[in-house]
């Protein structure tokens, strides 16, 4: 889990709200399998981030 994410400059993260798991398309060549967390930064700001699990790459939700 990062400790902080960069926005347009680096913000830490305060709290995390809520976390789930989604493993989706496993019949496929790359199966979807992610870890995503609901966080709250130290600027009050709501995020949504995962971590592909297949990747081990980090990235924010955007909806």
């Amino acid at each position: 889990m990062p400790r902080a994410v960069r926005e347009k400059r680096r913000q830490e993260i305060i709290a995390i709200e809520d976390r789930w798991r989604l493993d989706d398309e496993w019949w496929r060549q790359e199966p979807v399998s992610r870890l995503y967390y609901a966080i709250r930064l130290a600027s009050g700001q709501k995020l949504v981030i995962y971590k592909d699990l297949v990747t081990g790459a980090w990235y924010r939700q955007s909806y």
